[in-house]
């Protein structure tokens, strides 16, 4: 009886996954990083960026969840860029890992004026494509540690798979106004995982825009008002509005604070509120970030929220590392 039990928790724990867990970790930190949503993002500024970051959901609760990601990006040629990301994300007996690799192709439409005297920095069109793959399995041992004399059934004796995937991205910026749309999921693949046809994880669209108003004549100060919208094919909506307000002091050291509030249409989505109060500097070309998400639900008090530690490293100074 516990095996069969087990089995079933098993399930549940998976299909809650498939909602939330997804890859749906990997996109929540693109507060850090833009390209983990749009391929074109991949060496949009001329410069390389490798980003390393933890995050752990729900901490206090038993077993909480826990995602690892490292990624890079960078600009190889004049108008071509390349990025790529691993990821490992634990969640209960469900265990997910993979990653993705992209290429995007960058059009300067201008000479330069204000950020720098480079062609492709002020103002350009960006096309971006990515090839993912994706391997999930349960941990049985730790799903029989409460029953060691339990015997596998056949019927469950499939507790792993692969998958693979694409997106496509699209991302224009014109001085201090940016805006990217993608769509990620595009091919509608199962998994075999416990003698079942997994759903095909939903085709998904997002769509980001914002602004970077400099303060004062030297612009060491900006604030920069940002929305993203994230819509899959079942037409479950999130939007986040963000603000944030930096200083850029020299190119020794500067500092950012970012306000950010989720909104989900999602009834399946327990995260349907969220605050996420998150902070950062840069000491040359080092970076490191910290966010802290609150979900405004029932488990707000059960748990003392979902933090995210990130560090990162640029190997030139751009004005804006976390785009």
């Amino acid at each position: 009886m516990k095996k069969y039990l087990a089995a079933i928790i098993a399930l549940v724990i998976l299909s809650v996954g498939k909602l939330s867990a997804q890859e749906e970790l990997i996109y929540n930190q693109y507060h850090f990083n833009y390209y983990l949503v749009n391929p074109a993002m991949a060496g949009a500024e001329p410069c390389s960026h490798l980003m390393i970051s933890n995050k752990m959901q729900w901490v206090g609760m038993s077993d909480f969840p826990m995602t690892q990601l490292l990624s890079f990006k960078t600009r190889v040629w004049n108008n071509v860029g390349i990025g790529a990301y691993l990821y490992n994300d634990r969640n209960g007996y469900s265990n997910r890992a993979g990653g993705q690799v992209t290429f995007a192709y960058h059009i300067p439409l201008s000479n330069g004026r204000r950020y720098s005297k480079k062609t492709s920095y002020d103002r350009q069109l960006s096309f971006g494509a990515s090839f993912k793959v994706n391997y999930f399995y349960i941990n049985t041992d730790q799903l029989y540690a409460d029953d060691p004399n339990a015997q596998y059934d056949n019927a469950f004796a499939n507790t792993s798979g692969f998958g693979v995937n694409a997106n496509f991205g699209i991302y224009y910026k014109s001085y201090g106004g940016f805006v990217g749309l993608s769509l990620t999921n595009l091919i509608p693949m199962t998994a075999d995982i416990y003698g079942d046809k997994e759903v095909p994880a939903p085709l998904t669209g997002f769509l980001f825009g914002g602004y970077t108003f400099d303060l004062g004549r030297t612009g060491d100060y900006y604030i920069e008002p940002m929305l993203m919208l994230k819509m899959d094919q079942y037409l479950d909506i999130n939007m986040d509005l963000n603000l944030k307000f930096g200083q850029d002091v020299s190119k020794n050291w500067g500092y950012w604070v970012q306000a950010s509030y989720r909104h989900s249409w999602d009834p399946n989505n327990i995260q349907s509120l969220v605050l996420m109060p998150m902070c950062g500097f840069r000491i040359h070309g080092f970076q490191l970030g910290y966010a802290f998400s609150l979900d405004l639900n029932n488990l707000v008090t059960q748990n003392y929220g979902t933090h995210e530690i990130m560090l990162g490293y640029s190997f030139c100074y751009t004005k804006h590392f976390c785009r």
